[in-house]
């Protein structure tokens, strides 16, 4: 799907499932994250499915000498909106993984979803991920209640 110098996005494969399984129900790491504490089972029939950008899709980031799981990326398209999330495996947390892909898949984004915002949502208390986002060219722009959360929006 999008290779950088060091990581491949792509489907989801089987060989995923046990490394994804493991950092997703990490409780600590994964404090900021929805889509945890689910079974090997569940995280299979979640992610082992056709890609459609409507109803969300799940990609694996995998390094790509290796082809090992480092993190995964969600994206969804509602209208004219498409929404970001990512997480990194801790193991391979703050090596620059996530940042590489999504500066390769940003302006992917933005050519092929010209007409859509690109947005993405983070606790006010994350400040890695919101250091990224700015760090990436997004813009504050502001706070759900519903959601608890900040919205930060693609500006390039």
């Amino acid at each position: 799907m999008i290779e950088t110098d060091r990581c491949i996005l792509r489907c989801f494969e089987e060989k995923d499932l046990d490394s994804f399984t493991m950092y997703r129900n990490n409780e600590e790491w994964m404090k900021y994250q929805g889509f945890k504490n689910l079974t090997k089972e569940e995280y299979r029939k979640a992610l082992l499915v056709p890609l459609n950008m409507e109803s969300g899709i799940q990609l694996a980031v995998a390094l790509k000498a290796t082809d090992n799981l480092l993190g995964d990326l969600y994206l969804i398209k509602n209208e004219k909106t498409i929404t970001i999330g990512y997480t990194i495996n801790p193991l391979y947390s703050r090596k620059g993984y996530i940042s590489e892909v999504l500066k390769g898949l940003l302006p992917k984004l933005k050519t092929d979803y010209f007409d859509c915002k690109i947005i993405a949502m983070t606790e006010k208390e994350n400040i890695a991920s919101k250091n990224l986002l700015l760090k990436l060219g997004f813009v504050y722009d502001g706070w759900i209640d519903e959601w608890q959360e900040e919205v930060y929006v693609y500006s390039k």
